[in-house]
């Protein structure tokens, strides 16, 4: 990008999450249609997030139950 650079934060509670295999890409959708975030993660991208995503899970849970 020329000049511009986004910042996004989204919260996700228990929302809907749909996804579809595209080619080489998997399309997520958090929340509704028109009012939630689409992303869209390669193979290596979708596995890093889950990665992170369990990890960051765990931590949480272990700082919440002691």
């Amino acid at each position: 990008m020329n000049g511009i650079d986004t910042g996004v934060w989204v919260e996700v509670d228990d929302c809907p999450i749909r996804y579809a295999v595209c080619g080489d890409v998997v399309e997520m959708e958090l929340g509704g249609q028109g009012s939630g975030v689409e992303l869209v993660a390669t193979e290596t991208g979708l596995a890093n997030l889950l990665h992170n995503g369990t990890a960051a899970l765990h931590e949480l849970r272990r700082k919440q139950h002691g």
